[in-house]
């Protein structure tokens, strides 16, 4: 209901003047620098798709929202500088963007959508400042982002979504803030992370959360975790020790490969489930 909401409320700023609409756009689209006039406070949905000659775009001093595949399969040669009224970017809005190396996210930017950097193979840097409004990373954001070396998360970040960095295979490093609440499904699919230092309130791991991380050697899950989703860490060939010091409600199938060891108490659910899959334990 209130997605439903929300969209019923961006259809109605779509049609309102101080929307840039693909009809403006069309006039200007061999124009290898866009300019949005500072009038406009809206980009409307689809607005410069596929407009592989734009090369930058210099958006409103006062713009507010980013409508859906705005600027997908564009090819911009710098960074996309957000105002400070920036509040949100609608799903796909960047996608394919083949020469895109950075997004550096303004404090007022509130909420990104599904698969709005998807296949920005060149990106190298994602980053929300201190005091950032974002609280969840959505489905698929940075999917296929297979450059992506350097993360910096919003502080008060709670939901990071499914496969939302699928296959960021450099990315080697990441810093989760402690009111993260949930990783989803497949989010860090067979990215490069060398070390995993999970937050202490972290409440869910969806399934294949890790799956294929090669470079991982040891995970610890923290006591707040409940749910385990099936193969979490299953594909990581170079883990060796999973530590679980509690008894999670659930625990999927194929958690690990078999030749990882479980760290675990004797005599726990999760002693009787690597039981049960003929997994290695040592006990604590």
């Amino acid at each position: 209901m209130r997605l439903y909401e929300e969209e019923a409320r961006w259809s109605i700023l779509r049609s309102e003047m101080r929307t840039y609409t693909q009809l403006l756009a069309s006039a200007h689209r061999d124009e290898l620098v866009q300019m949005i006039p500072d009038y406009y406070n809206y980009i409307g949905d689809y607005c410069f798709k596929n407009n592989g000659k734009i090369k930058e775009v210099l958006l409103p001093l006062g713009c507010k929202i980013i409508g859906r595949e705005a600027f997908s399969g564009c090819q911009f040669r710098k960074s996309v500088s957000f105002p400070e009224t920036m509040i949100e970017i609608k799903s796909g809005a960047f996608s394919g963007n083949h020469q895109l190396q950075k997004a550096e996210f303004p404090a007022s930017l509130a909420k990104i959508r599904e698969q709005c950097y998807k296949d920005c193979n060149n990106l190298r840097l994602v980053r929300f400042p201190a005091g950032s409004s974002c609280t969840e990373i959505p489905d698929g954001a940075f999917e296929g982002c297979t450059h992506l070396n350097k993360l910096i998360l919003p502080e008060e970040i709670k939901v990071i979504g499914s496969r939302a960095f699928y296959k960021c295979k450099e990315l080697k490093v990441v810093h989760f803030p402690e009111t993260l609440l949930r990783i989803g499904d497949r989010a860090f699919y067979f990215c490069g992370m060398e070390e995993l230092n999970l937050p202490g309130n972290l409440q869910e791991l969806g399934a294949g959360a890790f799956f294929k991380c090669n470079s991982l050697k040891k995970v610890t899950i923290p006591k707040g975790v409940k749910k385990i989703g099936e193969k979490a860490f299953h594909g990581c060939n170079r883990l060796e020790l999973l530590e679980i010091l509690h008894d999670p409600e659930e625990i999927g199938p194929s958690l690990v490969n078999r030749n990882c060891m479980v760290r675990c108490h004797k005599g726990s659910k999760v002693d009787s489930y690597c039981e049960a899959s003929e997994l290695k334990r040592e006990y604590v």
